[in-house]
């Protein structure tokens, strides 16, 4: 078995804002492995980076026999029993219960307990439920630091270091040591830089003010000419990766803290629905609905009893889109229509609040959508 220590010089900004830790607490975890099976493949490098007083350090525990794999495992555990979390990126699929696997194969279950009991901080669930916002081609940890920019260059995947730490054992080399050792330092060091990730918990709880909102006339893929609301706002956060979306017809870009949506707006004749039917009258001739309060202004050849689909009202106006019963009345283009909207009137193009209001429902349609 080798251990090997250096210090790591790198500033971390430390934001884990569900995490209640502080830095001194944390441990920093990846590890090689050869293969994906629990039973069948062994732990052979395990990596951490911690904080010291003199900066952050890092700690691998290197088994260069092929036959240490115990002894890595209990040495790893002896030194991670001060720390009460491991943060990790797709830890908590792979990594936690490989180790824990592991552990159990060599009979160490009865001194994992305080590994065992320290509280996984896995950055890859930050992202997870929003990978349909990035668009990315997969998400492993290289592919996620190539989007935030991190300035990694080493990319070699796991296969190609399987099959370099067979080598190794045949054949030791300090150029093969270096390639295995210095992988497992990238990805561990990785995990500082993919911190920011955190910042998408926020999207649970974002707060939007719309800077600016005007209409935009474009032509449409059928060559026609569409209208939609631009509106442009600032959230009360920053997100580490750019973000292209859209759902329904609406678009979102964000970039940092701002962000443009794009949603389409509808001039024309719709018709808002009165739920007891029962209660009017339909007048063909009008093709609209009145009241019975009123109907004795009416002739009574001139009238009938209302059905639920011509028990309505026609206004022309625009409309904005909406999914849920966000703001009443609500119109429709025809009873069966399953699409609603509300009226984009001159009091809510002067209210920014409700603008801002709106951005958001729109945002959380696009972001949260099953």
């Amino acid at each position: 078995m080798r251990i090997i220590s250096k210090s790591i010089d790198q500033e971390v900004r430390f934001l884990l804002p569900d995490v209640p830790a502080v830095p001194q607490e944390v441990l920093f975890l990846d590890i090689e492995t050869t293969g994906i099976s629990r039973t069948g493949s062994a732990v052979y490098l395990i990596g951490c980076i911690y904080l010291q007083p003199e900066g952050w350090q890092m700690t691998q525990w290197f088994d260069d026999t092929g036959m240490d794999e115990k002894m890595i495992l209990s040495s790893f555990l002896v030194f991670c029993g001060k720390y009460k979390y491991i943060i990790n990126y797709n830890g908590n699929r792979f990594d936690l219960p490989f180790l824990r696997a592991r552990m159990d194969f060599h009979g160490l279950i009865s001194d994992a307990a305080p590994f065992l009991s320290m509280e996984s901080v896995d950055l890859y669930a930050y992202v997870a439920p929003y990978r349909h916002l990035l668009g990315l081609p997969d998400y492993r940890q290289q592919t996620m630091e190539a989007c935030l920019g991190t300035g990694r260059t080493e990319d070699a995947d796991g296969k190609e270091l399987i099959d370099a730490y067979k080598k190794y054992l045949l054949l030791p080399s300090l150029d093969m040591l270096d390639r295995l050792v210095l992988h497992n330092q990238a990805n561990v060091e990785g995990l500082l830089r993919l911190l920011p990730l955190s910042a998408f918990a926020n999207l649970e709880k974002m707060e939007v003010t719309v800077t600016r909102a005007q209409a935009n006339y474009y032509t449409d893929h059928e060559d026609r000419q569409a209208e939609e609301l631009l509106i442009r706002f600032q959230m009360n956060f920053s997100l580490p990766a750019r973000i292209y979306a859209g759902a329904d017809h609406c678009y979102l870009k964000i970039e940092g803290d701002s962000g443009i949506l794009k949603v389409p707006l509808y001039s024309e004749e719709m018709k808002y629905f009165y739920a007891n039917y029962r209660d009017y009258y339909y007048l063909p001739a009008e093709d609209m609905a009145i009241h019975k309060y009123i109907s004795s202004y009416v002739d009574p050849n001139r009238r009938i009893q209302a059905k639920p689909e011509t028990c309505y009202t026609r206004k022309t106006s625009t409309y904005l889109p909406q999914w849920s019963l966000y703001r009443t009345p609500f119109f429709k283009r025809s009873f069966e229509d399953k699409s609603i909207y509300f009226e984009f009137s001159d009091d809510i193009k002067k209210d920014r609040t409700a603008l801002s209001d709106y951005a958001a429902y729109v945002l959380r349609h696009i972001i949260f959508r099953k």
